[in-house]
């Protein structure tokens, strides 16, 4: 299988330039998973998840996916995890803005009582994650872990890793690769 950033570089999934993130932060780069947004490239992003979640052993009933872009991530994981290892789980995600017509609310699925595996993206500041976590907690879901492709390695201003201040408050992320990983000669 194809490695994940291989594939990411083949379709120009990390672009370099001046980039303001949904978190405010200034970047040099961007990193855009909907370029893995066809069925054979998210085929291959799925099977990298699925990799993540059997390496490390993760014992959930339920994949959440953030909206807007962990909604698709999240179904083809899911159909992979299925394909892989047979087993059965849910799958729930939440809405931008509350629907007020049809079964309404601001989500999608059962979270009561589910151990919950997110499924993301991209791990700037984390604060789709913290605010996912404050979701579950409220819709009485623990969470068992976050996954997400790809771990930008920001640092907050006190030099302190994101990630570290996650796992810290509790919150373990796994993520497929990371900045630290990039061969940037080239670039």
């Amino acid at each position: 299988m194809q490695s994940f950033l291989e594939k990411a570089e083949e379709l120009n999934a990390i672009k370099f330039g001046d980039f303001t993130l949904k978190s405010g932060i200034k970047s040099k780069y961007f990193f855009d998973i909907s370029k893995f947004f066809d069925n054979s490239s998210l085929s291959i992003l799925s099977k990298h998840y699925v990799e993540l979640i059997l390496k490390n052993n993760l014992d959930f009933n339920c994949m959440f996916g953030p909206a807007y872009k962990g909604i698709p991530l999240t179904a083809a994981v899911s159909l992979e995890y299925f394909n892989k290892t047979g087993r059965q789980i849910s799958l729930a995600f939440d809405r931008k803005e509350a629907k007020l017509h049809g079964e309404g609310g601001n989500f999608i699925g059962n979270l009561e009582g589910k151990q919950v595996l997110i499924i993301d993206d991209v791990l700037t500041a984390g604060t789709a994650i913290k605010g996912t976590v404050d979701y579950l907690k409220k819709n009485n879901a623990t969470l068992v872990a976050a996954l997400v492709a790809f771990d930008r390695e920001e640092k907050n201003k006190s030099g302190n890793l994101y990630k570290s201040l996650l796992t810290q408050d509790g919150i373990n992320i796994y993520s497929i690769a990371k900045f630290s990983d990039l061969d940037l000669k080239n670039v």
